[in-house]
C-alpha cells in the first residue's frame, strides 16, 4: 500500500467516524446542550475527510475545494467553542482573554503565512490552507484550553472527553502546518496521517456525545496539570521560534551566519539556565502565569460566606476564639492563638485561642523584632521558611515562646488601616501545604477583617461596662437629689429653730417635717435594697397632693397660693412621689421668681384628664432652653449645689402614670407647668 492509499484509508475512517458522530449527536439534540452545533461540526469534518480521501486517490485535483472544506471544518468547530465560552460563568473574562491573546496569535500567524507566501512556490489555495491551518488551530486550542480550565466538571461530565478530542485534532494540525512553514514544504507522510489522527480522536468525542456537558460546577481541574500543560506548550513554542531563527540565520546570515547561530543558541541556553537555576525567576514566572492564565485556587464567594458565617457564631465572651477558627479553617489549621495590642500600645497580649494552649510568658513588646517586621512588611510569616531560609526574612528574631512550640506554623498580621492591631499564630495541619500568593493575599485580607471584628467586640464590651457604670452613676445621682431635698428641709428647721424653738406650732411643724423626711428616707432605702420593686399606687385626691406640696414649700418666699377644685379629683398614683413632683416644680418656681412675685398652684379636671398647673411670675425660659436643656438630666442652671435631674425625674414619673408635662414660658414674664394625668376610672 503506497502513501496515497494509506491517506485515502485514513480519511475514509475519519469520514465514517465523524459521520457516525454527527448521527449520534443529532439523535441526542433534545437532551444534550450544544448537540446541534457539534453535529454540524462533525458533519463538516466528515465531508472534509471524504473530500480529502477522494483527493488522495487522484479523483479530485481542485485546491480551491480543499481550501473551502478546510476552512468550513475549522470555522464549524470554532463556532461550537465560541457558543460554549458564552455559557461559562466567567464567559466575559474568557472572551476578553481570548480576544487579547487570540489577536497576538493571529498577528503571528499572519506574519508566518506572509513569509511562507513570499518564499514558497505553492498555489494561493495551498498557501491559504497552510496559513488558515496555523491560525485556526491556534484559536481552537486557545478556546479549548480556556473551556477546559474555566468549566469545572464532575465524573459524569463529557466535557473532558470533548476537550481532549478537539485538542488532539488541532494540536496535530498546528504541528504539521508550522513545520510546513519552517521547512517551506509539506511533509507527505504527515499529511497522509491526518485521517488516522482525526479518526482516533473521534473516539473521545464519541464518549463526550454520550454524556452531558456541564459548564458550571463546583470542582476544578488540578492546577498542576494545567500549569505543566502550559509549560509544555511554552517549551514547544520556544523550540519552534528557536528553529525558525536558526533557519533564517542559515539562509540569510551569509558569512556571519555561524557567529549569529552561536549567539542565538547561547542566548537560548542562557534563558533556559536562568529559568532552571533561579528560584526567584521561576517563582515570578509562576505567579505571573497563575494570575494571568489560571483559575483561582479558592472559590472566594464560598470562602467569604464561610468566613462570615463562622464570625457570626461568636458571642461576646468567645469572639477571639471564633476569630482564630475563622482564619484557621482557610488553611486547614487545627488551632491557633490571637495576640492583641493593649490600650496603651506598649505590649501585645494573647487574648484567646481555639483548640490551642496559650503559651506562658507570651507578652510581645511593641518594639520587638517580630512586631517591627510585621508592621513594616505586612507579611504572613511562614515559620518553617524562617527556620530553613532566615535570610528571606531579613534577620527576623522570633520570640522564645515560638521556638518552644514546634507546632507553630504561620503568623498572620491583623491590621486596622495601617496600625498593627495584633496577630494570629496558627498551628501546622497534618499535611503542611506549600502556600502561594493566593494564600498569603487571602490571609492578609481576612486578617484585616478579623482585626475590625475583634476591635468592634472590645468596643461593645467597653460600652456595656460603661453602661453599667452609667446606671450606677444615675442611681447615685437620683439618691443625691433626694437627699439634697431632705437636707434642704432639715436646714430650714435648723435655721428657724433659734427664733421659734419656744413656739409650739413650730415644734409641731418641725416634728412633722422630720417625720416626713424619715418616711421618705425609709422609702428610698427600700427602693435601693430592692425590698420595694414597685411603687405603691393608690387612689389619691390631687387637691390633697397640692396642699401637701404647698405646705412643704411655704417656709420659702414667695409663698405659693393654691386654687383647688371644688370636688375631689382622683388619680391613681403614689401619693408621696406625686407630691414630690409637685413640690419640685413649686421650688423651681420659687427659685425663678422674686420674693414679691406670685406663684399659683391650681387643680382642674376636664373630661378624663386632670391638670395641676404651677404658674409663676419669674424670669421665664426661652423655647430653645425648654427644648434642649430643661428635661436633660445632669444639666442644671443652679450651680454645683444641684444635680440637674429634678425636672427629668418629674417628667419620667408623670409619663409612667400615663400623663405628660407641658411647659409654656415667656422670658421675663413667667412660666406655667401643666401636669396632665388620666383620671381614675369612675372618678
Amino acid at each position: 500500500m503506497d502513501i496515497t492509499d494509506l491517506a485515502a484509508t485514513g480519511n475514509g475512517l475519519a469520514t465514517a467516524a465523524f459521520g457516525s458522530l454527527a448521527v449520534l449527536m443529532l439523535s441526542r439534540w433534545k437532551d444534550r446542550p450544544k448537540a446541534a452545533f457539534i453535529a454540524l461540526a462533525a458533519s463538516a469534518t466528515a465531508i472534509w475527510a471524504a473530500v480529502q480521501s477522494v483527493g488522495s486517490l487522484g479523483y479530485l485535483n481542485a485546491p480551491e475545494v480543499l481550501l473551502f472544506v478546510e476552512w468550513v471544518r475549522d470555522l464549524a468547530w470554532l463556532t461550537v467553542l465560541a457558543s460554549m465560552v458564552r455559557d461559562l460563568d466567567s464567559g466575559k473574562r474568557v472572551e476578553r482573554l481570548v480576544s487579547r491573546y487570540g489577536l497576538v496569535f493571529l498577528i503571528a500567524a499572519a506574519v508566518l503565512t506572509l513569509n511562507y507566501a513570499l518564499q514558497s512556490d505553492e498555489s494561493l489555495s495551498m498557501i491559504g490552507i497552510v496559513g488558515g491551518g496555523v491560525t485556526f488551530s491556534a484559536l481552537v486550542l486557545i478556546l479549548t484550553e480556556q473551556i477546559y480550565r474555566n468549566a469545572p466538571f464532575d465524573t459524569g461530565s463529557g466535557l473532558k472527553y470533548f476537550c481532549v478530542g478537539l485538542a488532539g485534532l488541532y494540536t496535530y494540525d498546528l504541528v504539521i502546518f508550522s513545520l510546513t512553514i519552517v521547512n517551506q514544504e509539506m511533509n507527505v507522510d504527515q499529511w497522509a496521517g491526518r485521517g488516522f489522527v482525526n479518526a482516533f480522536f473521534a473516539v473521545p468525542l464519541a464518549f463526550a456525545a454520550r454524556r452531558s456537558f456541564r459548564l458550571s460546577l463546583d470542582r476544578y481541574m488540578p492546577r498542576q496539570f494545567l500549569f505543566y500543560s502550559f509549560a509544555v506548550i511554552g517549551i514547544g513554542t520556544f523550540i519552534i521560534f528557536t528553529l525558525i531563527g536558526d533557519y533564517y540565520i542559515r539562509n540569510y546570515g551569509g558569512g556571519l551566519g555561524g557567529v549569529f547561530r552561536i549567539i542565538l543558541f547561547s542566548l537560548a541556553a542562557t534563558f533556559v539556565a536562568v529559568l532552571l537555576v533561579s528560584r526567584t525567576v521561576r517563582a515570578r514566572v509562576r505567579v505571573f502565569l497563575m494570575k494571568s492564565f489560571f483559575q483561582y485556587k479558592y472559590d472566594y464567594r464560598k470562602e467569604w460566606l464561610r468566613f462570615i458565617g463562622t464570625l457570626s457564631e461568636a458571642e461576646l465572651d468567645n469572639v477571639s476564639a471564633t476569630a482564630v477558627r475563622a482564619v484557621a479553617q482557610i488553611v486547614n489549621s487545627p488551632g491557633g492563638v490571637v495576640w492583641v495590642r493593649e490600650e496603651d500600645g506598649k505590649n501585645y497580649l494573647p487574648v484567646g485561642g481555639w483548640q490551642s494552649k496559650m503559651p506562658v510568658m507570651a507578652t510581645v513588646d511593641n518594639q520587638s523584632s517580630l512586631v517591627r517586621f510585621l508592621r513594616q512588611r505586612q507579611w504572613v510569616i511562614d515559620l518553617n521558611e524562617v527556620r530553613s531560609h532566615p535570610a528571606r526574612y531579613e534577620g527576623l528574631q522570633l520570640e522564645d515562646w515560638v521556638g518552644q512550640h514546634e507546632e507553630w506554623w504561620l503568623i498572620v498580621p491583623l491590621f486596622l488601616q495601617q496600625v498593627l492591631f495584633g496577630f494570629v499564630v496558627l498551628e501546622k495541619p497534618g499535611i503542611v501545604p506549600t502556600l502561594n500568593f493566593e494564600d498569603h493575599d487571602l490571609l492578609r485580607t481576612v486578617g484585616r477583617h478579623v482585626a475590625t471584628h475583634i476591635n468592634q467586640a472590645e468596643a461593645d464590651r467597653r460600652l456595656a461596662e460603661s453602661s453599667q457604670f452609667g446606671t450606677y452613676n444615675r442611681l447615685t445621682a437620683f439618691l443625691m437629689h433626694d437627699l439634697n431635698n431632705l437636707i434642704a428641709q432639715q436646714s430650714l428647721v435648723v435655721k428657724n429653730a433659734e427664733k421659734h424653738r419656744h413656739n409650739p406650732e413650730f415644734v409641731d411643724d418641725a416634728i412633722g417635717t422630720i417625720a416626713n423626711s424619715v418616711a421618705r428616707m425609709r422609702r428610698l432605702m427600700a427602693q435601693l435594697s430592692g425590698a420595694s420593686a414597685q411603687t405603691s399606687s393608690q387612689d389619691v385626691d390631687l387637691n390633697a397632693i397640692v396642699e401637701k406640696a404647698k405646705r412643704r414649700c411655704e417656709p420659702r418666699l414667695p409663698r405659693p397660693q393654691s386654687e383647688t377644685a371644688g370636688n375631689a379629683v382622683a388619680v391613681n398614683a403614689d401619693p408621696d412621689r406625686l407630691a414630690t413632683v409637685v413640690e419640685h416644680l413649686i421650688r423651681n418656681a420659687q427659685d425663678a421668681t422674686e420674693d414679691d412675685g406670685g406663684i399659683v398652684v391650681s387643680v382642674a379636671s376636664n373630661g378624663a384628664v386632670a391638670t395641676i398647673s404651677i404658674a409663676d411670675e419669674g424670669c421665664g425660659m426661652t423655647p430653645q432652653f425648654i427644648r434642649e436643656r430643661l428635661f436633660r438630666p445632669f444639666d442644671s442652671t443652679k450651680g454645683s449645689q444641684s444635680m440637674g435631674i429634678g425636672a427629668y425625674q418629674a417628667r419620667e414619673y408623670v409619663r409612667q402614670l400615663g400623663g405628660q408635662i407641658e411647659v409654656v414660658s415667656t422670658p421675663g414674664a413667667g412660666t406655667r407647668f401643666d401636669i396632665r394625668l388620666p383620671l381614675r376610672q369612675g372618678g
